[in-house]
Parts: structure tokens; C-alpha cells; sequence
């Protein structure tokens, strides 16, 4: 099983790597879709300001 996980893992790096873009990011999901603003993204990426995700939800408030 372990090794389905990280092959999975894979995957999805090397698709986000080639393809330029996220893979199945909730929070940028609802911001897009309208089901949570500015300021909710914010609030949401806050505690995750020091990750990679965090910064990428940041990221995406930047872009307007």
C-alpha cells in the first residue's frame, strides 16, 4: 500500500511540475468558484503561512 501512496504522490508532483498548476487545492477551489472571498482565503492560509501551501494560498491573493 505504501508504495501506491507514493507513487501517487508522484504523480501528482510531476503533473503539477509539468502542467504549471495545482492539483485538487480546496480552498483555491471556493475562492475561484466564489464560495469564499479574499478575506476568508486569508484567514484559511494564515496558520499555513510557513508551508509551501500556505504560501502558494497567499500566492493566489496576490494574483487578484
Amino acid at each position: 500500500m505504501g508504495c501506491l501512496v507514493l507513487k501517487g504522490s508522484n504523480f501528482v508532483q510531476i503533473v503539477e511540475e509539468r502542467q504549471g498548476f495545482k492539483i485538487s487545492r480546496p480552498e483555491e477551489i471556493a475562492y475561484r468558484m466564489g464560495f469564499i472571498d479574499a478575506a476568508r482565503l486569508e484567514q484559511l492560509a494564515g496558520p499555513l503561512k510557513n508551508s509551501g501551501y500556505g504560501e502558494y494560498l497567499l500566492g493566489l491573493l496576490k494574483q487578484g
